[in-house]
């Protein structure tokens, strides 16, 4: 207890964050932090060191501070192992061998640094006790991260680190930690520290001479601490092939209780403890073990935990001054793959997004891209798919075939975790926030389960209300999707909703999607004939688990430019950059898309096509925003505006056809015109006409009225002034037909 004493009484030792960085000394006021004023002499008060060292926050403020905004706000202090180890190495022992205990004394201490008058106000406000939690930060690795499969007999009662995702967890509820009894003779009170499971009473009662054995509970008066259960799972994506992902039950309690939710990836650093299993009443010789936690030292959300080295960062920025950076980066994407330029182009612009913004009257708009290949079978889309989740700081995979709604989104489950109670296990697409979902063969989905994607694509959170449960997730992630046509084969002449299982609802929902189609061309398929072959010998003469330098696998493999280590820390750099749209790229894209709506009103009626929609127009701005962030550039310029209207074109004028009312409804120019003039679905019947001497009239009638929904006395006006012009004629059987 002293050593902490003396940590938290040593001004040198400066108070940290929850991330683990410690508080800045403050700038002297009197330079501004120049060292030097006005007339250029050095600074009076600061004698040119630009800080105010009279004011360096220390401990002793931080713990004054934190005490009177309790129990609001934060509720605990943090240490950074750094920091004690440098102190003295017999404190930063004690924390690795003895957790428990060198927390609890350091408790203690804390409570020391805490004014009388605070104590006293606090419990008379809220009937409580001041109790702040020290919670140690910026734990190395290499003294306790082990994987959750790795846990072993002799980590029991060990300080442990370990990684994982959080799948469920239950409400925060109080634990009895202290309990007060009263014998029942004379009104004796009993304090009695209770198990960590079960509520113990005393045998007998403590005071002189009392000898009663029967208590009652004194709730009211009993010490309680916040509790919660959550739930760890192994990293999916770190496993070996075929292992199944270990769980493991962690409990949080007082500050760091509803600190994480389902979908968070974090790293928890605790005591691994041993508890009992019954048989029915009998106690089973084997235990379970479970995490008491004692910090959150990482919380990967949303923000990604990739931090370049200097190295690193040095590379990153000469590779951004390159000129071809964004080819490099689209043939670094699945590169044994060939081909496919322009959908890798937009792969590696979706990995990169476009800008989240939140508005002053609480709109939010997505900066996350989301993007559909449709194509006929065995043309590598799943190849690409999984590609694509492996290059994202947080990728998940799924097959729409093998996937329920619950699984892509949240489950409220009821299950011995939960102790009976409702908890929440999140699916896909919280577990990919700030991340990609792959979903492969979303057209196989059920009609009930595709629909649940709807508020996760366009709001980008999972609403639950059931079982008692009402909460909404945070999906914050593009989607990455894949479809087969419904008969093998597109026919690009048709409509996209006959052609795929999938309604127009969630299909314009994509920003983007491409039509990937197996045609025959002599030159293309003896180059994709040669990169298959050069695939297959590559992988023959690597052999499993041998270890192989880089410049043989260069020779060797198919590499892409950029390896698949620098990538992923590339996009994760930039991902955090916020590009701004100068005045010449949005005038730029509003040219484009006012120069394309002109055309709807530039045409006669009869062959208008809807060209683009608002909705194409906010893709534009997010592929542009896409493309600034791979340049790292802090601007949208004219050419990421043009490079992200070339790839709007392709998928307008290749894809839609031009015309985004036919794609996605069916209706083109013709049937439009069909629509609204009554005299050209006239015209149109009769020359459907299978016999060549005509139309019946009954017939014709039955068939205005159901396609058109005329009646027969409108119809039967047509017909009489049509045939006066001579554009259809009747015969003496009532017979219509072209005149």
């Amino acid at each position: 207890m002293e050593l902490w004493r003396s940590f938290f009484q040593d001004s040198r030792n400066r108070p940290a964050d929850k991330f683990g960085n410690e508080a800045s000394a403050p700038k002297c006021s009197a330079c501004n932090g120049e060292g030097v004023v006005a007339d250029g002499t050095l600074c009076s008060k600061c004698k040119g060191e630009r800080i105010d060292s009279n004011n360096i926050p220390t401990y002793s403020d931080e713990i004054q501070k934190v005490s009177r905004e309790y129990p609001d706000g934060n509720r605990s202090i943090s240490v950074t192992w750094e920091a004690v180890a440098d102190f003295n190495a017999r404190l930063s022992s004690n924390l690795r061998w003895n957790l428990d205990e060198a927390l609890d004394a350091a408790k203690k201490i804390v409570q020391e640094f805490i004014d009388e008058d605070t104590k006293k106000r606090v419990k008379d406000e809220h009937r409580t006790n001041v109790d702040i939690d020290v919670v140690p930060v910026g734990i190395p690795d290499e003294l306790y991260e082990v994987e959750i499969s790795g846990l072993r007999k002799e980590h029991l009662y060990r300080t442990v680190k370990l990684k994982g995702l959080v799948r469920k967890a239950t409400p925060v509820r109080p634990r009895m930690e202290i309990g007060l009894f009263e014998c029942e003779w004379e009104r004796h009170k009993n304090s009695y520290i209770q198990d960590f499971f079960t509520l113990e009473t005393p045998i007998r009662c403590t005071s002189e001479g009392c000898k009663c054995a029967d208590f009652k509970l004194r709730d009211d008066q009993s010490q309680f601490i916040d509790s919660q259960k959550v739930e760890i799972q192994e990293y999916p994506e770190d496993l070996p092939p075929g292992a199944q992902p270990e769980r493991l039950t962690a409990y949080f309690e007082s500050s760091l209780a509803h600190k994480i939710q389902p979908g968070d990836r974090v790293a928890i650093v605790g005591i691994i403890k041993p508890k009992s299993q019954f048989q029915g009443r009998r106690q089973k010789s084997e235990f379970d073990i479970y995490l008491y936690s004692h910090s959150i030292d990482e919380k990967i959300g949303e923000d990604e935990d990739i931090e370049p080295t200097a190295a690193e960062l040095m590379e990153i920025k000469e590779l951004a001054l390159q000129e071809d950076i964004a080819e490099r980066i689209r043939d670094s994407i699945s590169p044994t793959i060939f081909g496919m330029e322009w959908e890798k182009r937009a792969i590696a612009l979706q990995q990169f997004g476009g800008v989240h913004k939140e508005l002053p009257d609480g709109t939010r708009i997505r900066g996350d891209i989301h993007m559909l290949m449709m194509g006929d079978p065995g043309l590598a889309k799943s190849q690409l798919l999984r590609s694509a989740a492996r290059i994202a700081p947080r990728g998940v995979m799924a097959t729409g075939k093998s996937t329920s709604a619950a699984g892509l989104t949240a489950a409220a489950v009821r299950d011995e975790f939960g102790e009976g109670r409702w908890s929440l296990e999140a699916g896909t697409l919280v577990l990919a926030s700030g991340g990609i979902a792959c979903i492969d063969e979303i057209d196989k989905m059920s009609e009930e389960d595709r629909s649940s994607m709807h508020e996760a694509m366009e709001q980008q959170t999972i609403s639950i209300a059931k079982a008692g449960i009402n909460a909404q997730l945070k999906s914050k992630c593009s989607v990455l999707a894949a479809a087969n046509p419904r008969r093998s084969r597109f026919d690009m002449t048709l409509p996209l909703p006959p052609q795929v299982n999938m309604p127009v609802s969630l299909l314009s929902r994509f920003d983007i999607f491409f039509i990937i189609t197996d045609t025959p061309n002599p030159e293309r398929d003896s180059l994709l004939a040669d990169r298959i072959l050069e695939s297959h010998r590559a992988g023959e003469e690597l052999i499993p688990g041998e270890k192989v330098s880089s410049d043989q696998l260069a020779f060797r493999s198919l590499e892409g430019p950029i390896n698949s280590r620098l990538l992923k820390i590339y996009i994760a750099y930039a991902k955090k950059f916020r590009p701004i749209m100068t005045s010449e790229a949005q005038y730029k894209i509003k040219e484009y898309y006012t120069g394309l709506r002109r055309r709807y009103h530039s045409v006669d009626d009869q062959d208008k096509t809807m060209p683009i929609t608002p909705r194409q127009l906010e893709s534009i701005i997010r592929l542009a925003e896409a493309e600034a962030k791979m340049y790292l550039s802090k601007t949208v310029d004219v050419k990421h505006a043009d490079s992200a209207i070339d790839l709007m074109n392709l998928f307008l004028n290749v894809t839609l056809g031009g015309d985004v009312d036919f794609a996605f409804f069916g209706v083109d120019a013709e049937q439009r015109r069909k629509d609204s003039d009554p005299g050209a679905l006239l015209i149109s019947i009769i020359n459907d006409a299978k016999n060549q001497n005509g139309m019946d009239e009954q017939e014709v009638y039955d068939r205005m009225e159901s396609e058109g929904g005329h009646n027969r006395e409108s119809v039967n006006k047509l017909l009489t002034k049509y045939r006066e012009e001579g554009r259809v004629l009747k015969d003496g059987y009532d017979k219509w037909r072209k005149g």
